[in-house]
């Protein structure tokens, strides 16, 4: 089976748990030669939200981290900017403000800084791979969508939603975070927007666009039924666990 159990992912000794999106971090700011990349990451730590919810660098960005690391080791093809994609998974979950300014900060005597600073914006704001996707028009993989080609953009989204292809257990382990993150909303409205979120994922014609993650659809489209088949029997009959 493709996707791969790495949501408790095994880490270095004296390292604690979790430690996935530190580590691509310190890699990639190593390979870019990044001044004050220690303090940077200690910014991104004190802006990331609580490890109780999902969008967290415990959770979301650990698990992205480790997907694609894990692809890497299994030999595909890295991406034209590999360092600068590396930070764009950990800043993925930033607040923009900060990500502008730690990437100016990074990379301000890099030969490269504007090229590396527009590749790493266009992966975290443009949409162009999620509509290439869903609408069936062909393009290229290589073409450029600005400053990075759309093979990029089509495996940073699918590396977002390459959580949806987890185990049973990870994926469940995921909802519950999901659900931690809404926690101001009643269990019934709760309910009724995930399904709708749920159903809108499951009517779209392919979820992943990148050959790398093709073998993640299948087991992503049975976790998003089995989720909205469990949320339905919580409506009927008022269970919450």
């Amino acid at each position: 089976m493709c996707p791969i159990d790495i949501f408790y992912m095994p880490v270095p000794a004296g390292e604690r748990e979790g430690c996935a999106a530190a580590r691509m971090w310190r890699g990639a700011c190593c390979t870019l030669v990044a001044p004050g990349a220690d303090d940077a990451w200690q910014q991104i730590v004190e802006s990331s939200p609580p490890d109780g919810i999902w969008h967290s660098l415990r959770n979301c960005v650990a698990y992205q981290a480790g997907v694609w690391q894990n692809l890497l080791a299994k030999g595909i093809d890295d991406v034209i900017q590999p360092a600068a994609f590396k930070l764009a998974i950990v800043l993925r979950h930033t607040p923009s403000e900060l990500v502008v300014r730690l990437l100016a900060d990074l990379l301000r005597l890099h030969p490269q800084s504007q090229d590396l600073t527009s590749y790493v914006l266009a992966l975290l704001t443009d949409d162009e791979a999620q509509w290439c996707g869903s609408c069936g028009r062909e393009t290229s993989p290589s073409a450029p969508v600005g400053p990075a080609p759309l093979r990029d953009l089509q495996l940073f989204g699918d590396c977002e939603l390459a959580v949806l292809a987890a185990s049973r257990e990870e994926y469940d382990a995921h909802a519950k975070l999901v659900r931690a993150e809404y926690s101001k909303l009643t269990h019934d409205n709760y309910v009724e927007l995930r399904i709708k979120v749920l159903n809108q994922f499951s009517q779209i014609p392919k979820l992943f666009h990148t050959p790398e993650f093709e073998c993640f659809e299948a087991a992503a489209r049975e976790n998003i039924e089995r989720e909205i088949c469990t949320l339905r029997e919580h409506l009927l009959t008022g269970r919450k666990d």
